[in-house]
């Protein structure tokens, strides 16, 4: 009998403990210090945050050639409070279309989204976000983005980008789903 007691005390505490190990892996730590939940879903597309990234980005590959990247976006209310985003485009348009989100832009305190180059989160005030390229996100269509305008330039030139938009330059017609590259006229 007695062993069936440990047994069962193990079981419990297994039980518990793994749960919470799992769960702080799904944490990542932003630049002001707050915390990003990955196992959340993006309020925009309804995927989990980052795609289930166990990081910041991820690149596929097909055909021995860069097909895709996904990299995690958050914002940061003043409040505290952190909604995270499967990627830039999501993040935009969470920005573009407050109403639609029951949030007001003014309550946000920081934007990140993740450098293609260096996997680090960085400011979207500052970042370089190439627009119509062919590597795709998880949802498709994205911007990727950049801290160094440098790099930008030459990832718009080696994978076909369109056009490199900031923060203040970018629009709803740039990030709508099924928007594309804008068309030329």
């Amino acid at each position: 009998m007695t062993g069936n007691w440990k047994t069962v005390l193990g079981l419990v505490g297994f039980l518990v403990f793994v749960p919470m190990i799992a769960e702080a892996s799904d944490l990542l730590d932003l630049p002001d210090g707050s915390k990003l939940d990955l196992s959340k879903q993006c309020p925009v597309c309804g995927m989990v945050v980052g795609g289930g990234l166990d990081g910041t980005a991820t690149y596929s590959y097909r055909n021995g050639k860069l097909a895709g990247f996904g990299g995690v976006a958050a914002a940061v209310f003043k409040d505290g409070k952190v909604v995270g985003f499967e990627g830039a485009r999501c993040l935009f348009i969470y920005n573009t279309i407050p109403k639609r989100f029951g949030i007001d832009v003014g309550d946000i305190a920081h934007r990140y989204v993740t450098d293609f180059s260096t996997r680090e989160l960085i400011d979207v005030s500052k970042a370089y976000l190439v627009l119509g390229s062919n590597i795709k996100g998880f949802m498709g269509y994205d911007l990727i983005p950049f801290a160094k305008r440098e790099a930008a330039e030459d990832f718009k030139s080696l994978y076909g980008g369109k056009r490199i938009v900031e923060l203040k330059t970018v629009g709803i017609q740039d990030v709508e789903r099924g928007a594309g590259p804008p068309k030329k006229e």
